[in-house]
């Protein structure tokens, strides 16, 4: 568990420090108070990177000038610590993404300096921010991102082979854009081809995970019997099934990449109904909230640690008895942080501390 926090010139905090009490934390605030920020730094000291953008934009702005750098200090109640440090080079006036590939960048783990954070330190996280109530509404690329930052906590190789599928997959479209062959693209399809097997194969295997204990989770949410149902939407799964199409878009002369795991959604379905055309507003965000509690639970079982759950106003629309039983859902979790400007009832108000 977290025992305390300080982040220094961290996006609108000049200098803020929190103790952590129990093993749920609700951080309330005006908006624009800095709240989210708050999460966001405990993300980036758990998982060594921001979900929001990247560590230059972080740099504090009082109106008049930049900080020139920014610092995030981590502790738990077993005396492990955590130190992150930012300073970007050489220009820290300038919001340029180009600044953070020159830049300084530093996560001290029980006084081992590492530049990025290493996989055997990142713990267990999930986060859920605002932009996710558009999950079952938003782009097909929203839902893959939001998996797959969930099974790459599962299989850490699974972020490495959407990276160099993403390469392969620039190079495959360029070699496309300004006319090729077959035989060029040769090399390029048998990467294509081995990577996308490995990402669809991961995906397909923990989406399914996911599905068979969601209308549970759901139904204890809701206290009903609805049936939620999600699928992943793969054609061509297999190495030999993707070269084909591959061959067979290229003799249809397609402009660029049509088939692979870029192309890929989640569809989900309430009670064999199209969910994004039927669910209500109060039924989508359940939907959302069954989703993570099947993950944390899936977390805690496969990797045998506790998850810390990173919520950022989760609830702001849930009825009391809703948010109590998305609460007990996951409750056996070691530490999770709400950040809401709501009012929580008795109930909740027991097992929290606010800040």
């Amino acid at each position: 568990m977290i025992k305390n926090l300080r982040v220094q010139n961290f996006r609108k905090h000049q200098d803020f420090k929190v103790d952590f009490k129990s093993s749920a934390t609700i951080i309330t605030g005006t908006n624009g108070s800095g709240k989210t920020s708050l999460i966001e730094a405990i993300y980036i000291a758990l998982q060594g990177k921001s979900w929001r953008s990247n560590f230059t934009e972080i740099l504090r702005d009082d109106g008049q000038k930049i900080a020139d750098w920014w610092r995030i200090d981590l502790e738990f109640l077993d005396g492990q610590k955590r130190i992150i440090k930012f300073k970007p080079h050489p220009d820290p006036q300038s919001y340029s993404s180009k600044l953070v590939s020159g830049s300084i960048k530093s996560f001290n783990i029980n006084n081992q300096t590492f530049t990025r954070l290493p996989a055997k330190f990142k713990k267990p996280t999930i986060l859920f921010e605002p932009n996710d109530l558009q999950l079952l509404y938003g782009s097909p690329t929203r839902r893959r991102d939001f998996f797959d930052r969930f099974i790459g906590q599962i299989e850490p190789s699974h972020v490495t082979n959407l990276r160099k599928f993403e390469r392969i997959l620039r190079q495959r479209n360029n070699l496309l854009k300004y006319g090729t062959s077959l035989d060029e693209l040769f090399v390029w399809d048998l990467q294509f081809a081995d990577l996308a097997e490995k990402i669809i194969t991961a995906r397909d295997k923990w989406l399914k995970e996911i599905n068979n204990h969601l209308s549970h989770e759901y139904q204890k949410i809701v206290a009903g019997h609805d049936q939620i149902t999600m699928k992943y939407t793969a054609l061509q799964k297999t190495r030999q099934q993707i070269l084909d199409q591959l061959k067979d878009d290229f003799v249809k002369n397609w402009p660029c990449t049509k088939t692979g795991p870029q192309t890929h959604d989640i569809k989900f379905k309430i009670n064999d109904h199209d969910a994004k055309l039927t669910a209500s507003r109060g039924e989508n965000r359940t939907i959302i909230f069954a989703i993570l509690a099947v993950m944390t639970k899936i977390l805690n079982q496969v990797l045998n640690e506790k998850v810390y759950l990173l919520f950022d106003d989760i609830d702001s629309e849930l009825d009391a008895n809703r948010r109590n039983e998305l609460y007990k859902s996951i409750t056996f979790a070691e530490n999770y942080l709400f950040a809401t400007t709501i009012k929580i009832d008795k109930n909740t108000m027991d097992s929290v501390n606010l800040i």
